[in-house]
């Protein structure tokens, strides 16, 4: 499942410091980055189903992490495209009726 996969390598690659005290989708980096893995974490155990209000929270926050990677430093980008491509994952498990 491409969601785990993308799950462990994201947790795996840490945090940067470069992210401290930023703000992507109007949450702290560190919370939203928080937020993103524990729904990971609970679709792929089965102990949540992404309903029309987290699936509109992700395509939020998916928008927010493209316009901040644009033109961020390289640990800032690159966090913003693993985290993005979580995000992706987890709509994709969700359209595709596993969510």
């Amino acid at each position: 499942m491409q969601l785990a996969r993308l799950w462990r390598q994201h947790l795996q690659a840490g945090y940067p410091r470069e992210l401290t005290g930023v703000e992507i989708a109007g949450t702290d980096a560190r919370a939203l980055d928080a937020e993103i893995t524990s729904c990971v974490s609970a679709l792929l155990t089965h102990t949540m189903r992404v309903d029309d209000r987290i699936e509109r929270r992700l395509n939020e926050i998916s928008s927010a992490l493209t316009n901040k990677q644009v033109g961020a430093t390289a640990p800032v980008a690159e966090f913003c495209q693993r985290l993005n491509s979580l995000v992706s994952a987890m709509l994709t498990e969700t359209r595709a009726g596993r969510g």
